[in-house]
């Protein structure tokens, strides 16, 4: 019997595929792919995916500083225009917040040495941390308030404080001049161009003395604000608010007594020792709702362990009692 024509040798290759294919009842094992590594780290240290956006709560803080302050130009100190400052002071705060707590804040202090201030604390404010400001007198004190629920205002702390400065909210000029029997003191009062604001209650009192006539007493300047009240011996000119950078002039004069008068042509007085006799101290009372007379400065920020979205604001008043011995 010949053999069947097959030119391309199909039946080899038939037979090679039926050799190279399992039976089907052997199993198939699965193939594994290796994937190469490129060390790719993740963004966030510890996850193996970004973190949730978290929306901090919204807190509003105020604060306000007040001070009650007396003063006064002392002989020998205050000719250069320096003057001393006898402060008691205190801050308050009251805060909102957008949910139903109130997280703590960080209240930042700038105050002088405490040889030069006092601190009281209270018991929602505690104090985590103080240290000297380098190159300066100054200290920084940094505390954590807690502060009530609650829509008045809560005290944080007082202070009190002695200090010196050249910027006083008014300048006071004042002079006492002798014409015969006639005394007259005349005081101009200007308003300082670097306040922020204006002067408001402001009043200003001369105490005359006994070397002067109660019943010769005569305002010359400022008739229609001032006063006289001859139980208190005391003229007051009450001239409410004085504008940002604006003067007033005030005078009153009154004859001396008669004993000053007949010790006035005595040859053993000098006119130096009579005029110390005719001093007529001035006292200057006023307010301002928008400045401050001292160094002593707050500030608010989130407390970090409990953080907020935190927005402050900031308010200063003083109430000013300025005496000024009256110039020869």
């Amino acid at each position: 019997m010949s053999e069947a024509f097959d030119p391309w040798n199909v039946a080899d290759a038939d037979d090679l595929f039926t050799a190279s294919v399992a039976p089907k009842s052997a199993p198939v094992a699965p193939v594994k792919t290796r994937i190469p590594s490129f060390n790719i780290k993740p963004q966030y240290a510890g996850q193996d995916r970004a973190p949730p956006i978290v929306v901090l709560p919204k807190m509003d803080v105020k604060l306000r500083m007040h001070e009650e302050v007396t003063s006064k130009a002392v002989p020998g100190m205050g000719e250069d225009g320096t003057v001393e400052l006898f402060v008691e002071g205190k801050i308050m705060a009251q805060a909102e917040s957008s949910i139903n707590r109130i997280p703590p804040f960080s209240l930042q202090i700038t105050s002088p040495p405490s040889s030069e201030c006092d601190i009281m604390y209270q018991n929602l404010c505690k104090v985590q941390t103080e240290r000297k400001i380098q190159g300066s007198k100054q200290r920084s004190i940094k505390c954590k308030v807690d502060l009530p629920q609650s829509k008045d205002e809560s005290e944080v702390l007082r202070y009190s404080m002695t200090a010196e400065t050249k910027n006083m909210p008014l300048l006071v000029q004042s002079k006492a001049t002798l014409r015969g029997n006639i005394c007259r003191v005349g005081i101009q009062i200007r308003s300082n161009l670097s306040n922020q604001g204006d002067i408001n209650d402001l009043s200003i009192s001369i105490p005359i003395p006994n070397t002067m006539q109660e019943s010769t007493v005569k305002i010359t300047r400022g008739a229609d604000t001032g006063s006289w009240d001859d139980c208190k011996r005391m003229v007051t000119w009450k001239i409410g608010t004085l504008a940002h950078g604006q003067s007033v002039l005030v005078s009153v004069e009154a004859e001396i007594s008669h004993t000053m008068a007949q010790l006035l042509v005595d040859d053993d007085l000098s006119s130096t020792k009579f005029n110390e006799k005719i001093q007529c101290p001035v006292l200057v009372r006023c307010s301002s709702s928008s400045d401050a007379l001292t160094d002593f400065a707050i500030s608010a920020s989130p407390w970090m362990e409990d953080p907020t979205n935190l927005s402050s604001q900031q308010d200063q008043s003083y109430r000013l009692l300025h005496r000024v011995p009256t110039r020869k």
